[in-house]
């Protein structure tokens, strides 16, 4: 018998010569986990580890109870009523009422229109508030009631019924809670496997699945568990995770129960655990950045320091990929979804520099449309993956919330060359990497300088939906052409379109990366320049725009590509047709700096 050449800390070998008959992990358990010795015989109480899981995030996880005041929503459904009926019933809070109740968030997934789950309406709110009986519940919300009873909470809060779904007035305020009621929230359980509210939470006896095999074993004092092979990674992965509304709900929520199928993980901002290693801190890939947007920086004040705002914007860009990325069911709530996630971002504290040249804390400015007053301009230079254009108005042109399609930042992802300081690297430092951020934005953006943003909400809520918006700014204008010549980019798995940016000699002088493709008509457009391009930028330049050795030979900028509508008394009046990118900086040569509005 040796170790296990792949792990010796965790692993060993029994080997006959030179083969090898069995290979083992095994994991020391702490001496404080109260829970029952694994057999192999007997499978797990899953409602008893759930209950330790939160008793100890509660009593012991400092970060995960700093930031968290008590709240209580407008509406919950009691679970105690009726005692052993099992039937609820819709509570309405009376302002008097004790603030200081307990009860638990569902994280599910609508599914399709035409199958669409048990919902509150003006019509049936006197009849909630009477009973709903628990046979008509759909199987995902018995299971959320049933849970949430077991874990002792008795009270349970599910957005389709909670909130009344016909009534604007109530579900702009509710939507506007959002953060308050997921971070209120005891724990969140997450429907990870269920694509409507008819699937359920799919929990089954470890016998009737693939399951790794786990008992516990004492040497001396210790107690030792062991895996005849590696236990199962700690990996999320269903329906739930691509639908747009869920990015905030897990993000916004102290304490997580994924539950599916074959899973029961737990996630809290200090532990990652799963059945098989219920006391472990998963080596898991990184939780995500709005989990880092909101805890990070938010334990970072709370010591005194502060994130500092390159970190930060890196953060909220890839935040907005992610999302970007998902399924919603009613399109034009884009900004709505993200909308507790932005409050709760606008309210941490970042390092920032005011004009006497010394670092403190302070808040981000003002969010618009999606976009931050504190990120701006590098904020303005997304691209998408081939998206559409809605009928409807979402946003500004300038916002990526503006198109129906995923979103990158990757115009933005560069290498910083910002010198090193020593008064920043305990706010700079990620990682193991440099004292500075990997990726920085922090570059001249020469003549550009953005003047006035204006955005007019449809609500009260400031970080929800828009109904009109612009930004006036001053820069170096070219006007280039659109030619008919296309190509594609491969990046991150996936190809996206650009078209090759002419001038008057039919010089190639940059490409455009339209945010609709079929916008992108032969057309004049005009070239505003932003910043300049960076030789260590992550999409390098297209070995079809240019001849290799050529593009070393003159400077680029990248900026945006416009289309003029009008004009108003301060100047030209124009919309956006997206990302313009590897522009040669010699189209702007002898131009004069020219004010613009973009709608």
């Amino acid at each position: 018998m040796k170790r296990a050449l792949n792990d010796p800390e965790q692993a060993f070998g029994l080997w006959k010569g030179h083969d090898e008959i069995s290979h083992n992990m095994f994991y020391i358990v702490p001496s404080s986990c109260p829970l029952p010795k694994a057999r192999p015989d007997e499978n797990d109480d899953e409602d008893q580890l759930m209950r330790y899981w939160i008793n100890d995030c509660i009593e012991n996880h400092g970060s995960c109870n700093e930031y968290h005041p008590a709240y209580y929503p407008t509406r919950l459904l009691d679970l105690v009523r009726f005692g052993s009926s099992g039937d609820i019933v819709l509570t309405e809070r009376e302002e008097d009422h004790d603030r200081h109740i307990t009860y638990t968030t569902l994280s599910h997934c609508w599914g399709a229109t035409t199958n669409r789950p048990l919902t509150t309406n003006l019509a049936n709110l006197a009849s909630r508030k009477s009973c709903i009986p628990f046979d008509e519940l759909p199987l995902t919300f018995q299971d959320a009631v049933t849970t949430t009873r077991k874990l002792n909470i008795p009270y349970l809060w599910i957005d389709s019924l909670c909130i009344i779904q016909d009534s604007p007035n109530d579900w702009e305020k509710e939507a506007g809670r959002m953060a308050k009621i997921y971070a209120g929230s005891v724990c969140t359980l997450s429907a990870l496997g269920s694509k409507d509210s008819n699937g359920g939470f799919f929990r089954v006896a470890e016998k009737e699945m693939d399951c790794v095999f786990r008992y516990d074993l004492t040497l001396a004092s210790q107690r030792i568990r062991v895996f005849p092979s590696e236990p199962n990674t700690w990996v999320l992965d269903g329906p739930l995770m691509g639908r747009a509304w869920t990015l905030q709900e897990r993000e916004l929520s102290r304490r997580v129960l994924h539950l599916a199928r074959d899973k029961l993980l737990w996630e809290c901002e200090t532990l990652k655990a799963s059945v098989d290693l219920p006391w472990l801190q998963y080596p898991a890939p990184d939780s995500g950045p709005a989990r880092d947007l909101l805890y990070d920086s938010a334990a970072e004040a709370a010591l005194g320091q502060y994130c500092h705002p390159i970190t930060l914007r890196r953060r909220w860009f890839e935040t907005v990929q992610d999302y970007s990325k998902r399924k919603m069911t009613i399109s034009k709530d884009k900004l709505i979804a993200l909308s507790g996630l932005a409050h709760s971002y606008s309210e941490r504290e970042v390092l920032i520099r005011p004009r006497d040249d010394t670092w403190k804390g302070g808040r981000r400015g003002k969010d618009a449309a999606g976009l931050w007053e504190a990120d701006m301009p590098s904020a303005l230079l997304w691209r998408t993956w081939s998206a559409q254009r809605p009928s409807d108005y979402w946003a500004p042109s300038w916002s990526w919330a503006s198109v129906d399609g995923a979103v990158s930042y990757d115009s933005q992802m560069l290498y910083s060359n910002m010198p090193y300081s020593e008064e920043l690297s305990e706010f700079m430092r990620l990682g193991d990497g440099p004292p500075y951020p990997r990726y920085s934005s922090e570059y001249d953006f020469g003549a550009f300088c953005l003047k006035e943003i204006e955005i007019k909400p449809s609500s009260s809520d400031s970080t929800g939906a828009v109904s009109a918006g612009h930004i006036t700014l001053t820069g170096l204008v070219a006007i280039a052409i659109i030619g008919k010549d296309t190509n594609t980019i491969f990046q991150s798995g996936s190809y996206f379109p650009y078209t090759f940016l002419r001038d008057q000699d039919c010089l190639v002088v940059g490409a455009l990366i339209p945010d609709v493709p079929t916008e992108a008509r032969p057309n004049n457009i005009y070239c505003v320049s932003v910043r300049d391009e960076q030789k260590s930028a992550m999409v390098s330049v297209p070995w079809a725009l240019y001849n290799e050795y050529d593009s070393d030979r003159f400077e680029m900028v990248m900026g945006l590509g416009l289309t003029r509508i009008g004009e108003d008394e301060n100047g030209k009046v124009l919309r956006s047709l997206g990302l313009v990118r590897w522009v040669r900086k010699s189209l702007f040569a002898g131009k004069e700096v020219s004010t613009m509005k973009i709608i």
